[in-house]
């Protein structure tokens, strides 16, 4: 039997040609359904993220759920723990140290490396940037962000209303203590 001008074995043949026929009637279905609506037309495909680019935004989505920060080792043994064959501990400490959306936070201790800080008003731009708002929106980047500004920023009313009843003559222990505040969560 012969399938499309290539001699062929018997029993392979039937075979062959049987599938020839499913895909026969595949193509042709598909080329209906295609040319019957132009709307349901196929997407052309996103292509993947770099697996920097992943590394990023998985370093993002970890200093995001740690209210925007994390030492270098538990955010490198995070890492190479939730994504084992793709991360190093080197890969992630290159990462932090050179994209603009992560910034060195003051620390008292050094318990676990450097701490980092998640920079949120350079991480947008650098999403803008690079084209990954779609992305980002798609991990709830944007939402979580949002949270975490609004978490701040609450912090730190709460830190001043802590020194409202004392505004007239504010004793040093009370100064220190809303500095304090203000420093631990804007470092």
């Amino acid at each position: 039997m012969a399938i499309a001008g290539i001699l062929l074995p018997c029993h392979t043949s039937l075979w062959l040609a049987r599938i020839a026929e499913i895909v026969g009637s595949f193509i042709s279905v598909e080329a209906i359904k295609v040319s019957d609506t132009p709307d349901d037309a196929p997407k052309p495909k996103r292509r993947p993220l770099p697996l920097t680019e992943t590394l990023v935004l998985d370093i993002v989505d970890y200093l995001l759920e740690n209210e925007g920060y994390g030492y270098s080792t538990q955010i490198s043994s995070y890492m190479v723990d939730y994504k084992p064959r793709r991360y190093t501990s080197r890969e992630v400490v290159g990462i932090l140290r050179n994209r603009p959306c992560f910034r060195h936070a003051q620390a008292k201790d050094r318990k676990g490396g450097i701490r980092w800080r998640l920079d949120v008003l350079a991480l947008e731009k650098y999403l803008v940037q690079k084209g990954y708002e779609d992305r980002a929106e798609e991990r709830g980047i944007y939402d979580k962000m949002r949270e975490l500004k609004w978490r701040q920023i609450f912090r730190t009313i709460e830190a001043l209303e802590s020194m409202m009843p004392e505004v007239a003559d504010p004793t040093p222990e009370t100064i220190n203590s809303c500095y304090e505040n203000l420093a631990t969560l804007w470092s």
